[in-house]
């Protein structure tokens, strides 16, 4: 166990070891890549690819690695994992001294080694932290750490938009991919530090098969039940960002100045959406979080769909709906985190979150691959009128996602009520 200032101390590590890591995670959410992946020449469709590649990748690896890491030691393939994450990005910035056909394939192999390192580490992340963080104060944690590296993210969105806006060379890339590297190199030493509270290794738990490890996983009450609402709800929200970017590119014409603009703005509305959602989750529980996330997700899509019948410029309006978005995905983000933990069982604790996370990476991979495939595949009507005005197949995707969103409202009762709101004395009660 750990003492108050033991316990500070591996707060702040974790912190600093986040913030260091979403670093690179913050490339897809500002623009960043999909400017850099324009810039090699990669069609929209295969941008969209590209982006459902490591959460379908993670689908795979997240299951047999966590099983591996209750067994071997998580930080020991955690730490495997960070060596992969570190050459990824020196693969990924190969890509802009490639020849404009092969830097595709270079790209495909900078996110698959990215995959493998990323579902190292988050096979056991939460197994990991969950004996350090006291579960009367999972939410404001969660919501604290959130609020900090998208912080950190957000100041590193605002240097990319500056140098982008002076020069869009593909050196200038280059120089921020290597900015990003060191960042990555100098997560190992943190991540390092962090305190492994504990070692299941020769628990007798852990000599079953991973048949029977899943097994006793999924036997915990409540546990099926939150993974199929994270499941559903993330599958008719997940791709949604990425609709958004595509049509900045292809349909309102911005520049990668202000796609990075407003990247800068989704990572700000997740700042503000973990800051509340820490306090909202400790207060309320996270049933009530789920269902304002719900429909707020939806209304935010069909505000899109608005846009031209709004006072103000387009610009503002893209931009407001992205921050929206993000907050609501900000919120929903600390209350899947905090459900999970209190579903957490007292051994394969990797395996436990790890399913959760496999659920959510494919959901978030499939919605990917059916935005990738409706626009090459041209299933969807090009353009279409409603109201005088004139709608694009990114607009049929918004709606077809609020729609289910909407009919998904049902699922919320899948959702157990494990983490209701605190007692006056600031304690979480229990079922």
């Amino acid at each position: 166990m750990l003492d108050d200032q033991q316990r500070k101390r591996a707060f702040n590590i974790i912190i600093i070891t986040q913030c260091l890591g979403m670093v690179a995670g913050a490339l897809f959410q500002n623009g960043f890549y999909l400017n850099y992946f324009s810039k090699l020449g990669i069609s929209s469709a295969a941008i969209a690819m590209l982006f459902a590649l490591p959460p379908l990748l993670s689908v795979f690896l997240l299951l047999p690695f966590a099983f591996y890491s209750d067994r071997l030691g998580k930080k020991k393939l955690a730490l495997a994992g960070q060596l992969l994450l570190i050459a990824s990005q020196l693969i990924m910035m190969a890509a802009g001294w490639s020849g404009a056909w092969p830097a595709i394939w270079v790209v495909v192999g900078s996110l698959v080694v990215f995959s493998i390192g990323g579902s190292l580490q988050g096979a056991s992340w939460f197994a990991l932290l969950n004996p350090i963080i006291p579960k009367e104060m999972r939410g404001r944690f969660f919501g604290r750490l959130r609020v900090t590296f998208q912080l950190v993210s957000i100041l590193f969105t605002l240097l990319i938009t500056r140098v982008l806006k002076s020069s869009q060379t593909m050196t200038v890339f280059q120089i921020l991919l290597g900015t990003v590297f060191v960042a990555t190199l100098l997560r190992y030493f943190t991540y390092a530090r962090i305190p492994e509270l504990e070692n299941d290794r020769g628990k007798a738990a852990h000599r079953n098969t991973f048949r029977k490890a899943l097994a006793f996983v999924l036997a915990v009450p409540g546990y099926v039940q939150f993974n199929s609402y994270v499941f559903l709800i993330t599958l008719f929200t997940a791709a949604v960002p990425v609709v958004f970017g595509l049509m900045q590119k292809d349909v309102f014409g911005f520049t990668p100045a202000q796609i990075t603009t407003v990247g800068t703005l989704f990572l700000v509305g997740s700042v503000i959406g973990c800051w509340l959602g820490g306090r909202v989750v400790d207060r309320h529980g996270t049933r009530f979080v789920f269902l304002v996330a719900h429909v707020a997700y939806a209304v935010v899509m069909l505000t899109m769909l608005a846009r031209h019948w709004m006072p103000w410029s387009l610009s503002v309006h893209v931009g407001g709906c992205m921050l929206v978005f993000s907050l609501v995905g900000g919120m929903a983000g600390i209350a899947v985190t905090s459900e999970a933990l209190a579903l957490i069982p007292a051994s394969n604790k990797s395996l436990s979150t790890a399913f959760t996370m496999t659920l959510f990476s494919g959901a978030i991979a499939l919605s990917g691959l059916f935005v990738s495939r409706s626009i090459s595949w041209n299933i969807l009507s090009p353009e279409w009128q409603m109201l005088g005005s004139t709608y694009t197949v990114y607009d049929s995707l918004i709606l077809f996602f609020a729609t289910m969103t909407l009919l998904m409202l049902a699922t919320i009762g899948l959702v157990p009520p494990i983490m209701k709101k605190t007692s006056a004395n600031g304690q979480m009660k229990g079922r």
